[in-house]
């Protein structure tokens, strides 16, 4: 598989991880009527590549308060990065999928988020021979407001941009 672009995403919930993606990508197929296949294997599910945690993985945890501190920022490995993510149509098969846990129209990712994005993105594009220009949000490839407000792909571009040059 040809990587030609990162694509980043937000969540759009206050709270996550990859267990809880996983269960929603679970829940899609039946949802839209789709027949889930009956080979008995573990279905891929979780649409994306890497996944930003933000200290509240549960609903439990965002409703009580309890903020993870070691959580904030972890990277969690969803779908493995040589297979097809289901993350962005038509760019699936040429991409790697990167979601933060938050919803970035209501506030910007943690700093330890922003951090770990940064240093994943950076990774990801000297792995693949990328420049910092293939980082794109999903609203640059979709009609979506993905990643959100909040998260400036300008600064993110830059900020990995530097890390490359610097080697």
């Amino acid at each position: 598989m040809k990587i030609e672009a990162l694509i980043i995403h937000h969540s759009a919930g206050l709270w996550g991880d990859r267990e809880y993606l996983d269960s929603l990508h679970e829940q899609m197929p039946r949802i839209r009527g789709v027949q889930m296949g009956a080979s008995g294997t573990r279905r891929l599910h979780c649409g994306y590549h890497k996944i930003v945690l933000n200290g509240l993985p549960t609903y439990r945890d965002w409703r009580e308060g309890r903020y993870q501190e070691r959580l904030d920022g972890h990277i969690q490995q969803g779908r493995p990065d040589n297979k097809s993510g289901a993350h962005a149509r038509g760019w699936n098969a040429r991409s790697l999928g990167v979601v933060l846990i938050g919803h970035l129209d209501l506030g910007p990712p943690t700093a330890r988020q922003w951090a770990s994005l940064v240093h994943a993105c950076a990774r990801l594009c000297q792995r693949h021979g990328l420049p910092a220009s293939a980082i794109r949000g999903h609203r640059e490839v979709a009609a979506s407001r993905c990643p959100g407000a909040h998260l400036d792909l300008s600064r993110l571009r830059g900020e990995v941009g530097a890390r490359l040059t610097a080697g």
